[in-house]
């Protein structure tokens, strides 16, 4: 079996492995009108008309209410990402990954979805290629040249690919009709735009302020004449490991020693090449990680490329260009061909280093191809203004909401429905076992735990701690010698003072997942938990003891912790339950301020928590409460409020059971409980001990 047929065997299996599971997924899935998936450069970066689509967005009220899903390979490298409330990070190929492009409205993409992913007739799937093609594309190549597939197979796959799309946003009738050629579409009115391209918005909109900031990010010295080199990928130049490389025949290095110490040189690989092969060299920068090429097209005096669609966007700029087609024969007859004809070119062709580098002297002094350059644009870029991102948003992303079809109204029945039955068949359940357990039968290890912890300090007194802004390493300090339950990540405050807690309680299945790590290491007092939460601990703590939890049901205080308790808006719910569990009938809180978890300064230290655990919890409150409009502020307001409720109903049940609750936080916002004085209390006890 030669290279290519092994190539096609595997990717054949990988399609129809992931169109089952994507076709299960879209079973039990149901079409949102307000997310929108994105996904560029097949999740490497956030560049290009995706990303400039999603920036408009952001600027537009009418979709204030929209999730925007971003699909990356490394969604650790786009945090930044999550500054925007509405965005949502999902790793490429999860699970995650096809449940949302089964179920959002909209997909914008710039080099086609993965073949197994087809959207349902009510979604809308907007391509925004990645640029105007010059190099001969899908099913108009005529060459067997690509390593990795055979001329037929990649024609079937290109007319699929071609049938999904819904809107081609286009910058030129030139580009219409040749990616309509491409993807085999009949009809180019039917599916294209005349928008122009959203990520050349930029080059009409820039400042030389802004221009010397970027130089600077790059380091790029003062008064150095700057020359970007953007070279595409040749079909028949594949390596051993799946990824294409730069062919030989050109030496970037030659060129500079050529050209001497005026210049710098920016190299940008295509995205298709594995691994830029570029040597140290002073004076040659690899920017083929630079997110936005934009940027590197502002910044540069002179760009060289040979077959990339670059050309077409730097045209805007109207700066000089050198075109080193160094293999244009081979290129033209045994790799791909052309569209266009080389006269057509708004600069010079190069063959040697010499001509290009007499080239970059005449075009510099000169730019003879001025008026060329003029009458290429009026070909290839009409549509281009600046404001191409509006026009696509008014023209692809304003769709009314969809229809419900008799199936998704079916999906959407079912779900309710067995969410029921789940819920009556829990409270039966623990129920049924909390009345056995209590009488001593059905035990397991984690009930036999609780079960020694009945009544264990009974009669005794305890401090819940928070992780309102009022706490402090002097005030725990205090505590040494008391029964104290921490919560969450109080372990951040340990840095500041030798106090540790008795017991620790984790309710949150994110704090779980996320930090589960690191609550292992740094606490090492028994840990209290819920059993959702307990599944989710990446490392589980030897001495853990969950409950069980019902997730819908309204909050209430059960007073038999061997069914089941319910944890609602505040671990502090969990700890006082334990607490009443463990027979303590004086309980203070300290550091329970009530304040906005959400605002800064919410908490004892501005690191309490990291923005990929903060943005996870606001979209899922978004989600739970179906209010998608909703501040952050708003949704901190909400915490506060639902705490206060169940403090309220803490209160009560403890006043009926002859239990004292004292609030010994300094300042805040919480008076259900009677304020008391942390060094009164401490102090009352030492004189009852003498």
């Amino acid at each position: 079996m030669n290279k290519q047929s092994r190539y096609m065997l595997r990717q054949n299996l990988s399609y129809y492995k992931n169109r089952i599971k994507y076709g299960i997924t879209k079973l039990h899935s149901t079409v949102s009108d307000n997310y929108i998936v994105f996904e560029s450069y097949g999740g490497k970066k956030a560049t290009d008309s995706v990303r400039a689509i999603y920036d408009e967005l952001q600027k537009d009220e009418k979709f204030r209410s929209f999730y925007f899903v971003w699909a990356f390979t490394d969604p650790a490298a786009h945090f930044d990402l999550l500054e925007n409330h509405h965005t949502i990070l999902v790793k490429k190929g999860t699970s995650a990954y096809r449940r949302y492009y089964a179920s959002a409205r909209y997909w914008i993409n710039n080099i086609t979805v993965a073949d197994y992913l087809k959207p349902r007739k009510t979604q809308i799937y907007i391509e925004t290629w990645h640029g105007t093609p010059l190099k001969r594309l899908g099913c108009d190549i005529e060459t067997d040249s690509d390593p990795r597939q055979t001329r037929s197979h990649m024609h079937r796959r290109y007319r699929a690919k071609g049938k999904k799309v819904t809107f081609f946003p286009s910058p030129s009738p030139y580009y219409s009709e040749k990616i309509a050629s491409a993807f085999a579409i009949g009809d180019p009115s039917v599916k294209f735009v005349a928008s122009g391209y959203p990520r050349n918005d930029k080059l009409f909109h820039y400042t030389s302020e802004e221009i010397q900031k970027k130089k600077e990010a790059l380091h790029i010295p003062e008064g150095k004449k700057v020359l970007l080199y953007t070279p595409t990928w040749r079909d028949s130049s594949l390596d051993e490991n799946g990824a294409f490389s730069l062919p030989d025949g050109f030496d970037v290095n030659v060129l500079m020693d050529m050209l001497g110490s005026d210049y710098i040189l920016l190299f940008r690989a295509h995205h298709q090449i594995g691994a830029a092969k570029v040597k140290d060299n002073p004076v040659i920068y690899d920017v083929s990680d630079v997110e936005s090429v934009n940027d590197l097209y502002l910044v540069s005096d002179l760009m060289i490329t040979d077959y990339s669609s670059t050309m077409f966007d730097y045209a805007n700029l109207m700066r000089p260009m050198v075109f080193h087609m160094y293999d244009a024969d081979s290129y033209e007859q045994d790799v791909r061909g052309l569209y266009l004809s080389p006269e057509e070119l708004p600069g010079p062709i190069t063959k040697t280093e010499q001509e290009l580098v007499d080239a970059i002297h005449r075009q510099e002094c000169e730019f003879p191809y001025r008026d060329k350059q003029l009458e290429f644009n009026q070909k290839f870029n009409p549509y281009e203004d600046g404001n191409s991102g509006k026009r696509v948003i008014d023209m692809c992303l304003r769709a009314l909401p969809h229809k419900r079809t008799l199936y998704e109204r079916f999906v959407r029945y079912t779900k309710k429905t067995l969410n029921r039955m789940r819920i009556l068949w829990l409270l039966l359940r623990y129920n049924v076992l909390g009345f056995f357990r209590s009488h001593g039968m059905f035990h397991n290890n984690n009930s036999l735990r609780l079960e020694r912890l009945k009544d264990s300090h009974k009669g005794e007194r305890c401090f819940l701690i928070g992780n309102g802004p009022s706490l402090t390493g002097e005030d725990l300090h205090l505590l040494k010698d008391e029964y104290t339950f921490g919560t969450n990540m109080v372990y951040k405050i340990f840095d500041k003072t030798d106090w540790r807690p008795s017991f620790h309680c984790v309710s949150d299945t994110i704090y779980a997942s996320k930090l589960g790590i690191e609550l292992s290491k740094m606490v090492k007092a028994p840990l209290f938990t819920t059993e959702r939460t307990y599944r989710r601990m990446r490392k589980k703590p030897v001495d853990t003891t969950y409950v069980h939890t019902i997730p819908t049901e309204r909050y209430k205080v059960r007073g038999n912790i061997q069914a089941y308790c319910m944890i609602k808006a505040t671990v502090l719910s969990l700890a006082a339950e334990m607490a009443f569990h463990m027979g303590f009938k004086e309980i203070y809180l300290l550091g329970v301020d009530c304040t906005n978890p959400h605002d800064k300064g919410g908490h004892f230290t501005d690191n309490y928590t990291t923005k990929e655990v903060a943005e996870t919890d606001i979209n899922r409150i978004k989600t739970r409460m179906q209010a998608d409009t909703l501040t952050t502020r708003q949704i901190g307001e909400h915490i506060i409020t639902r705490s206060m409720e169940v403090y309220a109903l803490l209160d009560s049940y403890a006043k009926k059971h002859n239990i004292h609750i004292y609030n010994a936080t300094r300042g805040g916002n919480l008076e259900i409980f009677p304020r008391v004085k942390l060094e009164d209390v401490l102090s009352k006890k030492m004189e009852e001990s003498k």
